[in-house]
Order: structure tokens, then C-alpha cells, then sequence
């Protein structure tokens, strides 16, 4: 496996680049197709507001500094960050100076935002497109769909990819091999929604039967942190679209597969019913997989804390996202994207010039592997995929960056749809299943005191979906 330098380069990397810097740096420029570019002699200092934070504002931060102190200081191209904040308070700063409100704040250049919000800045008019800037050429170079999504629905490209993350399966291996080698499930059941509910029913099964003297205190198997984008994702698996023309489309035979797949184990105990990231319930042990983002990958532990305080050593895998059976492979994409601001020619020239630069296959990979999220160049993929990137110090992370290159090469990667009050919806849909949910489990209890378990769940969900659906 190749090795790469700290992301910080050295004296000796500097120089060794720097014969391949100009080359690259003029063809970059040149392919920006203007001549309004900014030099050393008519400098422009560009700012850019971002959300990063931790290691992930740390390894940022070194690259804009980079930047500053090689191609920028060779086009008269200065980046400097002047907001780092939470998603929220960045949107409400966003759309307060795109509207000109008394003491907003001025458009930054650059901006670190999602699809949704860059909607709302394209429907302002702030946006510049960037199709100006990046030939036909070099837009080939990234991986389609991550480019597609930032047309946000089609049309002019508003949204630059720099990284992007997925959804992939985390599994604690240790707890899933004990469970293995006493009911003989195996790991390939995994692959599939229905596979998973199955399992999850057995594992509840196995772990309330460990404690015969304590009964209907079985543990939860699975844990899908984001509903609304394993209903989204399998309805494209499955051959349909979840929202269309501002609404959702629920009432589809699909649905009843997806609903079966989450609402049955869960009223039964075998998923957690839960608001919160998955990492939290593995670091205490309460599950054995979880569905979410593969960014997070660092937040999985090496070891579970259980509630006696109670430790044990584990080892986490990470699998390709699940398919329900006879679906396509696909995948939802996350992540964000970089919207450059209408200014003057130069500014827009050097905000571009930036966005090549951090970009570049390489450097764009030594940036993910530190971070925990897919590049966005195909080459990236290919160079993974052989074993040609850089040093990964966490080994889950490592595993979540294969996973992805493996889905990359294998499934279609999902752009989901851009339209005003889309996350509303997204919102609504996942208050509204998991209250369900959790109503369907407090019933499916209480009604375990005087009737057996298929009578009792037979009542406690009677008319749940169609009372569910009713509220869309």
C-alpha cells in the first residue's frame, strides 16, 4: 500500500512539488477560460465560511494555508476563513445577507453548504455558475452523480463537490460471531432489509432466551439512524420515487416492504427505536448494526461500555449499504459541496482556482482518508480500490473508505430530489414513523401481560399503517 506524507507537507515535499505545481497550476488557469484572473501585482483576498469542525476544521484549515502559501501566493489568490459555525446558524447567516437584511452580514466568497440551502441561495440569485469556470473536461474527471447533485435538480452547476460520504452497515463482529456460532445466522444475511429484520428477530430471540429467568428482556439487533433515507433509497432499489411534484408518494406497494422491514422488529423489540446517531448505542453495546453515514466511521469504538461499567474490547466491520431482496444497488450520497458567491470576475476566477487545487485527485484523497469521507474524483476510487492510498490511522475508518469504493464501483449513487419544503417532509416522516413505532412497542407490551405475543401484536398494530400514511 502506498504512503503518502502528513498532510502538513514538509520542506522536502514542497520541493519536490514544486517543478509539478506551475504545470498544474497553468493548465488549471488556463482552463478557467478568462483573462480577468488576479495576479501577485492585483492580489484578491477571498472568504469563505465553513461547518467543519474537530480534526475535520483542523486538516481544512492546513490545506487553506497551503493553498495560501503556493498556488495562491502564485495567482495573487488569498482564502480566508471568516466563519466556522454550525450548519444552522450558517444557513440563517446565508440567507439573511442574501436578502440584504439590516445587519447581515456580507455574501461570503465561498461558502461550505447542502443541496437544500444552495437551493435557496440559486433561487436568490447569488449563485455563480460554475460552468463558467470548469471546462467539460474537467468535470468528467469527478464522479457523475456527485457533480449532478450539485445542479440541484438540473441545470446550471451551483454546488462543487470537495468530499462526499454514503450510508454503509456497521456491524460489531464480535457480538455477531457469539450470535453466529449459537443460531448459525450468517454474515452474508446481512446484505438485504429483509435479512436484517429477520436476524434482528432471532438475536432479540436469543438474548431473552440467555436470561430465562428474566423474560421479554431481549436485546435490539439493528438500528437504522436515518429512516428517511432508507425509505428513499428503497424506493429507488425497489424501482420507484418517494417524492414527486413537493410530496411524498407513500402510498406505493413498495412502501408496505419498507414499513415491514422497520415497524414489525421494532414494535417487537428487535430494532431500537431510537433519535440519535448509531455510534451511541454501539458504544454502549445496545445493538449490533447500524445503517448511517460513512463520515462517522471514526465514532465507532474499539470498545463497549456497558451499563455496570463493564468494558469489553470489540471490532467493528463495515459493510456495503443493504438491498432490499431483488432490488438495484443503490445508494444514497451525502455530504455537502462548495457554492461560490456573484462578485466580479477575479474573485470568481481565484474562488475556482481554489476548488481545483483542493480537488486534485491526490490531494482530495490525502484530505478524505484524514477525515473519514469519499473523494470526488473517479481516479480516487480506482487508486483505493487498489490499495493505493494513504495511511488510514483508524481502522474502522479504513474499512468505511473501501466500503464506499467497493459501492462505488458497484452501485448507482443516489442524487435525492431539490425542492422547497423537501426537508419539511424528511422531518415529518421521521418524527411520525419512529412515534409509531415506539406507540406500537408501548402497546405490544402492555398487551404482552394478557395475551400471547402474535395476539398481542395483532392488536397493538392494527390499522398503524394506514393511520401512518393518513397523516401525509
Amino acid at each position: 500500500m502506498k504512503r503518502y506524507l502528513p498532510l502538513v507537507p514538509s520542506v522536502t515535499l514542497a520541493a519536490v512539488l514544486a517543478a509539478t505545481l506551475a504545470v498544474v497550476l497553468a493548465v488549471a488557469a488556463a482552463s478557467c477560460g478568462r483573462s480577468e484572473g488576479p495576479s501577485p501585482g492585483s492580489p484578491v483576498t477571498l472568504t469563505l465560511w465553513h461547518t467543519y469542525v474537530e480534526d475535520m476544521r483542523d486538516y481544512f484549515d492546513e490545506l487553506v494555508s497551503e493553498f495560501n502559501a503556493t498556488a495562491g501566493a502564485e495567482h495573487g489568490v488569498t482564502i480566508k476563513v471568516t466563519s466556522i459555525t454550525d450548519a444552522q446558524v450558517i444557513n440563517e447567516r446565508l440567507i439573511a445577507a442574501a436578502n440584504k437584511d439590516p445587519g447581515a452580514p456580507e455574501l461570503p466568497d465561498m461558502v461550505v453548504v447542502y443541496p437544500q440551502v444552495a437551493g435557496e441561495l440559486a433561487r436568490k440569485g447569488v449563485l455563480l455558475d460554475l460552468e463558467r469556470y470548469f471546462t467539460v473536461d474537467e468535470l468528467d474527471t469527478f464522479v457523475p452523480q456527485f457533480v449532478e447533485e450539485g445542479r440541484l435538480g438540473g441545470g446550471p452547476l451551483y454546488l462543487m463537490p470537495i468530499t462526499k460520504s454514503s450510508e454503509v452497515l456497521y456491524v460489531n463482529r464480535t457480538f455477531f460471531d457469539r450470535f453466529s456460532a449459537a443460531t448459525g445466522v450468517g454474515i452474508d444475511m446481512l446484505s438485504t432489509f429483509e435479512g436484517i429484520a429477520e436476524a434482528a428477530m432471532l438475536y432479540y430471540e436469543w438474548t431473552d432466551a440467555l436470561t430465562p429467568d428474566i423474560p421479554g428482556d431481549g436485546k435490539a439487533f439493528f438500528y437504522p439512524e436515518a429512516l428517511f433515507n432508507q425509505a428513499m433509497v428503497g424506493f429507488q432499489q425497489l424501482g420507484a420515487d418517494i417524492a414527486g411534484e413537493g410530496a411524498l408518494n407513500l402510498p406505493q406497494p413498495v412502501f408496505q416492504r419498507i414499513w415491514d422491514c422497520y415497524y414489525a422488529p421494532a414494535v417487537m423489540g428487535g430494532v431500537a427505536v431510537y433519535n440519535g446517531w448509531g455510534n451511541y448505542l454501539a458504544v454502549t453495546g445496545e445493538i449490533v448494526c447500524a445503517t448511517a453515514s460513512s463520515a462517522g466511521s471514526t465514532f465507532y469504538p474499539s470498545r463497549v461500555t456497558y451499563p455496570d461499567n463493564t468494558k469489553e474490547d470489540v471490532e467493528f466491520d463495515v459493510l456495503p449499504f443493504p438491498v432490499f431482496e431483488g432490488g438495484e444497488n443503490v445508494v444514497f450520497q451525502r455530504g455537502g459541496g462548495v457554492c461560490v458567491t456573484l462578485s466580479e470576475p477575479a474573485r470568481e476566477y481565484g474562488a475556482c482556482l481554489f476548488l481545483k487545487w483542493f480537488t486534485e485527485a491526490e490531494r482530495n484523497l490525502r484530505f478524505c482518508v484524514n477525515v473519514g469521507y469519499m473523494p470526488v474524483r473517479k481516479s480516487s476510487f480506482a487508486d483505493i480500490l487498489a490499495g493505493d492510498y494513504p495511511a488510514v490511522g483508524n481502522p474502522v475508518a479504513e474499512k468505511a473508505l473501501l466500503a464506499t469504493a467497493d459501492m462505488q464501483a458497484r452501485y448507482r449513487f443516489y442524487v435525492p430530489p431539490v425542492f422547497e419544503g423537501f426537508g419539511a417532509l424528511q422531518s415529518q416522516y421521521n418524527e411520525r414513523l419512529r412515534q409509531a413505532a415506539q406507540d406500537g412497542r408501548d402497546d405490544y407490551l402492555r398487551l404482552l401481560d394478557t395475551m400471547e405475543p402474535a395476539e398481542a401484536y395483532a392488536e397493538a398494530t392494527q390499522g398503524a399503517l394506514e393511520g401512518f400514511l393518513s397523516r401525509f
